[in-house]
């Protein structure tokens, strides 16, 4: 009995590779829009679903387009024995891997750089504060195992800036995603700059984001700061505030 199944497991396997097979690239512009909300899109697809390149763009709200960095991907027929459709990738020039089978999803070795638009779309606040900077998305390895997910990646993102303030760039800061069995929980730290952000979350699977933490400022830098800090937060102390990010899934 199982080996029959194992065996029709592996015809419908072959047979959605055969189907992906025949899908431009292009094609994935589809699903991005729709699992997005129309927030990103695909550009300068070449080749197929099983072996191109594309780049992934943010859509702004009042229509700026905003490119990610090229990604490349290339279908490992192999895979197919274990159940599993996986492609190796490149990004950035470096080496990675992605891995979907039932009920289990895996990227390793993804460097990325991203808009900051893309951070700034989780608050309003944050859209309005028109913020600036380069952001870099590194996953040494991520999984996800029905609602466990396992691993851990880094968002980094240098040169802050925003036209709420002369202290320019006001500071460099990493944000740090581990797995749990419950979800995802995350960690903001201040790499350097004037402005001190820390800060804890969690997005839980199926869930919604919610992060919350506090934004510090030595004093003489309050006053150049302080309609960046009072736009992110409420006043927790002399120069500091506290603040909290909340979104759906």
């Amino acid at each position: 009995m199982r080996r029959k199944i194992g065996k029709w497991l592996l015809l419908a396997l072959l047979l959605l590779a055969g189907a992906l097979s025949a899908l431009p690239a292009s094609w994935l512009s589809w699903p991005v829009a729709r699992f997005s909300d129309k927030h990103w899109d695909v550009n300068q697809a070449k080749g197929s679903v099983w072996n191109g390149s594309a780049q992934l763009v943010y859509l702004g709200p009042a229509g700026e387009v905003q490119a990610m960095s090229p990604l490349a991907w290339q279908w490992q027929p192999k895979a197919l024995l274990s159940g599993l459709l996986a492609w190796h990738l490149d990004s950035a020039g470096q080496p990675g891997l992605l891995q979907l089978g039932f009920g289990k999803q895996e990227v390793r070795g993804l460097a990325l750089s991203l808009p900051v638009a893309a951070l700034a779309n989780l608050s309003k606040t944050w859209q309005a504060a028109r913020l600036g900077g380069e952001l870099q998305l590194n996953i040494p390895q991520l999984a996800r195992q029905g609602k466990e997910i396992s691993g851990n990646a880094q968002l980094t993102w240098r040169g802050a800036s925003t036209p709420l303030t002369a202290a320019l760039p006001f500071g460099s800061y990493q944000l740090d995603v581990a797995g749990t069995p419950q979800g995802l929980s995350l960690n903001l730290s201040t790499l350097e700059g004037p402005l001190m952000l820390s800060g804890q979350g969690s997005w839980p699977a199926g869930g919604a984001f919610s992060m919350a933490g506090s934004a510090d400022s030595p004093p003489d830098k309050y006053d150049a700061l302080k309609p960046l800090m009072l736009m992110l937060g409420q006043p927790s102390g002399p120069t500091s505030v506290s603040w909290q990010s909340k979104t759906g899934m």
